[in-house]
């Protein structure tokens, strides 16, 4: 029950040290601590109403029939703890004329309460709750002597402390009811929302214009997950969950009638088994689920906060700083309407920031099976970061109040394809590529200056040409219609794709447990950082509820401001000092086969290509890799190894296994600049041949032969050749289980 004796715990703790010599006339520490808790833990599993009526039995009403609730909460929990730490001590004098020194004082009392609550509302919708407080009571200095010192402190305690630090979290829960109505329990989905607020007091001041206030702070943190089981919407028809879930053939009978009954049954006329429509609704049907989550956390960070929090982070008059802000919204205006409410201190030398973040994290992902033995995975992410922050205070300690100095910054990561330029003389001094970048710079400069009616105010070399020109020229797309914007906005899909179906042919089964057949793509484009120019301060464009992705994409959120100089130009309104394209094939023929007699043979080839802009200089530093490797595997079960000992042959029988790994690796590193041409600025060829015997006597003990042999041969004439060859053998005792 609720009102259980045993929901309760107590605890005490007293501890008091005495010292005292010829230097010290007396030294006393004194720690008390006692806590008080209480939990309770509830049994009830919630209300269904409706389960057992008669009407809620179609699926179609399967909402209702489950339809439930909990009025108890599942548990509640609070604990408060009174800690007092006193430390006097006094110092001798050894001058007896002298007047006795005074003892020092160093000591502490604080009260510290937890609250923790959970309550499932639903079976899908639950929430959880805790906060902490941790409280100063405040003592009058030196010893506790007298009753107005007592008096103090109990007055103190009364009022439960002076608040130093509050935080407080609420997680919410919700599994979406999809599965509750036929047409749609292909679907499931799950969304999170997470709160959390914390409130800081700042050092003590008693004259108010050098009062630096207390600091709040609140995150949010939203989350959809959720999966589209596209195979269990095809089974809803019957014909395609036949297609998809084909029924085994029966085994073959073990007595003689049964199998004259079956061979009879076969001479007589079946159904047409339509295998060419089947197999072309199977391919058809080749999508067979969907996955997804999108994340966004946020948070923001108010100094300079005047009020003190009484319950649930509000404060006494239950206004400041207003129930959104608690439960984690994120008003960028929330700075300018604090100070209207009167909510912040006016100190006209605070210098903590008001600032505001926010992450944006999203993933999908769909899997495709043409058929049984052929499995296609796409790929799409994009995440971003941004902060916003700015020095928001009274400007003149008259409620003068203004936001000074704003500023955004942040990352840009989106999933891309730029295989159209893969396979292009890309080591090349002479790139095409690179080449086509320089077209384009025209195109796109002449498509900006459109926009503004004028054909000066950009050059070739401006950051809002540069990039737009570098996405056009490694993506392969056209200039005349990509996109002007430095944020690509919707992620392009990677795959990879896996093939294992070699062994059902004849030349294969016999000979093979497996042959896999593999291919991957990955591709990535990144702003790696960004920040506004310092000519761009108007809040409109730089809060955070502007998204990054408009900027040059729509017509009201482009640069507008010029440079000082006799040949003005724009400036943008982003600075953005590198954007890197990287791209990987891993592998881009992979294959993994596996014998009958236990040969295991994996050959990879992988290419990987990295293209960087730095926008300051123009230049694009391109890395280009590429690798192949080859494993080969081979266990020889209960090898004979005959060995004399006293006179007489003893013959082991374990498994020695064969082991070669082979591998090549070419790099090379080409600056590409627009005025200076092409130069190769590193670059090597890594060479790797490693044999490796292995001999196991027992599970414990195992003997191991091998060699590594490298090599490191330099593209370019400030690095030296170099190889290593290592041999040996190893001894392996394992002293594990």
């Amino acid at each position: 029950h609720i009102y259980d004796i045993e929901n309760f715990t107590f605890t005490y703790l007293y501890t008091e040290a005495n010292q005292h010599n010829f230097n010290i006339l007396e030294n006393t520490r004194k720690n008390v601590k006692g806590a008080v808790a209480w939990q309770y833990q509830s049994k009830f599993k919630g209300i269904q109403p409706l389960k057992d009526v008669k009407f809620t039995s179609s699926k179609y009403l399967q909402l209702l029939k489950d339809f439930n609730f909990n009025p108890v909460p599942s548990s509640i929990s609070v604990r408060g703890e009174l800690e007092r730490s006193f430390n006097k001590i006094a110092y001798r004098n050894n001058d007896p004329t002298a007047i006795t020194q005074l003892p020092n004082f160093q000591k502490y009392f604080v009260f510290n309460r937890y609250y923790n609550f959970t309550w499932a509302l639903t079976k899908s919708l639950k929430v959880d709750y805790n906060a902490t407080v941790n409280a100063i009571i405040d003592e009058p200095a030196g010893d506790i002597n007298t009753t107005q010192k007592r008096d103090s402190i109990i007055k103190n305690l009364k009022r439960l402390g002076r608040m130093k630090y509050f935080e407080q979290n609420i997680n919410t829960t919700y599994t979406l009811p999809f599965d509750k109505f036929p047409a749609t329990n292909w679907i499931s989905a799950d969304y999170k929302y997470t709160v959390g607020y914390n409130w800081r007091a700042g050092p003590l001041e008693t004259i108010d214009s050098l009062k630096i206030g207390n600091i709040i702070q609140n995150t949010r943190n939203r989350g959809m997950n959720g999966k589209l089981d596209i195979v269990k919407l095809y089974n809803k028809l019957g014909f395609l969950k036949d297609i998809n879930l084909p029924k085994p053939k029966p085994p073959p009978p073990k007595n003689e009638a049964e199998r004259l009954r079956r061979a009879k049954a076969d001479t007589l006329p079946h159904p047409p088994e339509l295998k060419l429509l089947k197999a072309m609704l199977r391919l058809i049907m080749s999508l067979r689920s969907i996955n997804g989550s999108y994340t966004i956390t946020e948070g923001t960070i108010l100094p300079g906060f005047a009020k003190t929090p009484k319950l649930l982070g509000l404060d006494q008059a239950w206004m400041a700083p207003g129930i959104g802000f608690v439960l984690g919204e994120q008003d960028p205006y929330i700075a300018q309407n604090a100070a209207n409410r009167g909510w912040l201190v006016h100190n006209k030398r605070l210098t903590t920031p008001f600032s505001q973040s926010q992450m944006k994290d999203l993933s999908l992902r769909a899997n495709m099976e043409p058929f049984t033995d052929l499995k296609i995975q796409f790929d799409a992410r994009k995440t971003s970061n941004a902060m916003f922050q700015e020095i928001f205070r009274d400007t003149t300690g008259l409620n003068n109040y203004a936001g000074l100095s704003p500023s955004r910054s942040g990352s840009y990561k989106v999933s891309f394809i730029s295989v159209a330029t893969a396979f292009k003389n890309n080591n090349s001094l002479n790139s095409d590529v690179f080449n086509q970048f320089r077209k384009n710079l025209g195109i796109i400069n002449n498509r900006f200056n459109t926009f503004r009616g004028n054909s000066t105010d950009y050059v070739s070399q401006s950051q809002d040409v540069l990039i737009p020109a570098f996405i056009a020229a490694y993506s392969g797309r056209s200039a005349k219609t990509t996109s002007l914007s430095p944020f690509p906005a919707i992620p392009l899909p990677n795959w990879r794709l896996d093939y294992s179906g070699l062994t059902k042919l004849e030349a294969f089964k016999n000979k093979f447990t497996s042959v896999v057949l593999s291919h991957a793509y990955t591709s990535s484009y990144s702003v790696i950082n960004y920040a506004n120019s310092l000519q761009y301060n108007d809040f409109g464009q730089l809060n955070l509820g502007r998204s990054v992705e408009s900027y040059n994409a729509s017509a009201n959120f482009r640069a507008t401001q010029l440079t000082q100089t006799d040949t003005a130009r724009l400036i943008p309104v982003f600075v953005i000092s590198q954007v890197l394209i990287s791209e990987t094939f891993a592998p881009l023929i992979g294959i993994t086969v596996k014998t009958k007699s236990k040969l295991s043979i994996t050959f990879n080839y992988k290419t990987k290509r990295d293209i960087s802009l730095n926008v300051p200089n123009a230049q694009i530093t391109e890395v280009n890799g590429k690798d192949w490797s080859l494993e080969v595997g081979y266990t020889k079960n209960n090898m004979r190894l005959p060995f004399r000992d006293a006179g007489r042959i003893i013959t082991l029988k374990n498994d020695i296994t064969f082991r070669l790994t082979v591998s090549m690796t070419s790099n090379a590193t080409i600056q590409r600049r627009l005025d200076q041409g092409s130069t190769v600025t590193n670059g090597n060829i890594n060479f790797q041949f490693r044999p490796n015997i292995s001999y196991a006597f027992n599970k414990k003990l195992q003997l191991q032969f091998y060699i590594e042999r490298t090599t490191n041969n330099p593209l370019v004439s400030n690095s030296f050749y170099r190889a290593t060859t290592r041999g040996g053998f190893k001894l392996i005792f394992m002293l594990t289980q």
